[in-house]
């Protein structure tokens, strides 16, 4: 029994963390839907830059004279968008059978909107549309602005991703967001039925903070902030504020276990993913890592919930661990580098000026 197997049978969800044209033509992806029971697929500005940079394809005439020869922006998210089209449509079979619990694909808002609230509802609504398929999320990141317009967007029904949460207050500060979106569309006569996931962060806490941690308690702070972050959504979920919303309908926000491929070298491919079979929540992973998986050998759960025991609130304040401090610096850390890649995206796919 292959690893991927093992953890779709402990109640985990296989999402694919990267999209590409390539994975598309070769039917690669609908490869791994049939024989790795992937249910979604994930992508973020590093991944497009990765797939549609120079080195892969370019942006031809045909596509700049679609959007106009000085934006390259609208060139890049309309390829973009007609990948994920493609995605989409091979997921729709499990997003109709499951009732909406299975089948997503992702896109996200540009970067450069990170702390626009206004804006990122603007071009989610119009991001939204452009797409024109029912089991898309669009991405937007947990920042202060974002989160507030995760709520507008759940009340106009538009499907989110939540990207870049690091911690608890981050989870939290996404999940009221959430519930408020919900208790607003009640209120106006709407069904409360509109998905949304957060995606959580796990490799770069160990990348950030394994030099501040006795060796003992290496690449464990990542998988420590994941189970603290599951058992307080667990919780909310205990609630009859949830209650009245699951009542109507509405079904809760799933945590995404991004990042899960380490950042140390040391580390097999699979060492998150054996480590967090958390039941009802997803894990999105690159390519080389569901490789890895699907070809380890069959391995036995110790307990899926069961949290590292070598990290505790007095270890961690002892090695000087601001853990909401860190959070901030790795959320706001990840929104450069999301921007960085995504400006080098669009200056690989400028139209070149012959000025011969």
């Amino acid at each position: 029994m292959n690893g991927t197997v093992i953890l779709r049978a402990a109640g985990q969800r296989l999402w694919l963390d990267t999209i590409s044209r390539r994975l598309l033509d070769s039917g690669t992806l609908e490869r791994y839907i049939d024989v790795y029971g992937l249910t979604g697929v994930t992508s973020n500005p590093t991944i497009l830059s990765r797939e549609m940079g120079e080195d892969e394809r370019q942006l031809g005439p045909a596509e700049h004279a679609n959007t106009g020869p000085g934006d390259p922006e609208a060139s890049v998210v309309a390829e973009a968008v007609r990948d994920v089209q493609r995605a989409a449509d091979l997921f729709k079979p499990q997003w109709e059978t499951s009732g909406g619990d299975d089948g997503w694909v992702s896109i996200e808002v540009p970067p450069a909107l990170a702390y626009r609230g206004a804006a990122t509802v603007q071009e989610g609504r119009r991001l939204h549309a452009q797409v024109d398929r029912p089991n898309v999320f669009i991405k937007v990141p947990a920042t202060s602005p974002g989160v507030a317009a995760i709520e507008v967007l759940t009340l106009a029904g538009v499907p989110t991703n939540a990207t870049l949460v690091f911690d608890t207050r981050q989870q939290r500060a996404v999940e009221n967001s959430y519930l408020r979106g919900l208790e607003r569309r009640t209120r106006m006569g709407l069904l409360p039925f509109v998905a949304s996931v957060a995606s959580v962060f796990i490799s770069r806490w160990d990348a950030a903070t394994n030099h501040l941690l006795p060796s003992t308690a290496h690449n464990l702070l990542g998988l420590h902030m994941a189970h603290s972050i599951d058992r307080q959504h667990r919780e909310a979920l205990d609630t009859p504020r949830w209650s009245m919303l699951r009542d109507r309908g509405a079904t809760p926000q799933r945590l995404v276990w991004a990042s899960t491929a380490p950042k140390d070298p040391d580390l097999a491919p699979t060492y998150y993913a054996h480590r967090l079979p958390l039941p009802d929540t997803v894990d999105t992973m690159p390519e080389n890592v569901l490789l890895a998986l699907a070809q380890a050998p069959s391995f036995s759960l110790t307990g899926p919930r069961a949290e590292p025991g070598n990290l505790t609130p007095s270890t961690l304040a002892a090695c000087g661990v601001d853990e909401t401090r860190i959070a901030q610096t790795l959320q706001r850390a990840g929104v450069q580098a999301f921007a960085a890649d995504w400006d080098r995206l669009l200056a690989a796919n400028r139209p070149r000026v012959d000025v011969s």
